[in-house]
């Protein structure tokens, strides 16, 4: 019965270790990219207490998994839709803006089968320079501005260009991501 419970005790320290250690290096990259998402301070600060709590909660599953900062980013960048769509900040091409990005990253976070499996699901349905503008813009989370000095463009064309993009992969509908 003792064995048992040290075993539990120890079992609770370094999951305990390993959400601080996480925590400590993660904190600053995510409240970096929820800075980019909202200005909001407060919100940041909400949206990273509800991400760290998730975490905790989920800690047995987090610390098993393949790529646990991969995940903190992604359940960050949910708690901050959830959070903008409940304050009425943020309308649908957002939400599907960051529905993209969450399939973009678990293609690319897969490896290269699935980098090229996206590459070919994306050029089925978009032109090249689309295709480069959404992978630019939800994996290498280029702004809009460094997007226009790499295509030789203005801001505004490449705004365009990722609109116009997000519209096409809208009107294919959910069946062009193969899960």
């Amino acid at each position: 019965m003792a064995a048992n419970e040290n075993d539990s005790n120890k079992m609770r320290r370094h999951q305990q270790e390993f959400i601080e250690g996480l925590i400590e290096e993660m904190e600053q990259p995510v409240a970096g990219m929820l800075y980019k998402m909202t200005r909001d301070v407060m919100l940041i600060e909400d949206v990273m207490v509800a991400t760290w709590t998730v975490a905790c909660q989920k800690i047995t599953q987090l610390s098993k998994h393949e790529n646990p900062r991969g995940w903190i980013m992604r359940t960050a960048k949910l708690q901050m839709l959830q959070a903008l769509e409940e304050n009425n900040k943020c309308g649908v091409a957002d939400a599907y803006e960051l529905e993209v990005l969450n399939k973009v990253g678990s293609y690319l976070e897969s490896g290269n089968a699935r980098e090229e499996e996206l590459k070919e699901t994306l050029k089925e349905h978009l032109k090249e320079d689309e295709s480069k503008a959404i992978i630019l813009r939800f994996f290498y989370e280029l702004s809009y501005m460094e997007m226009a000095e790499y295509f030789h463009c203005s801001e505004t064309t490449v705004r365009k260009r990722v609109s116009r993009a997000l519209s096409k992969l809208r009107k294919a509908g959910p069946d062009i991501w193969h899960d």
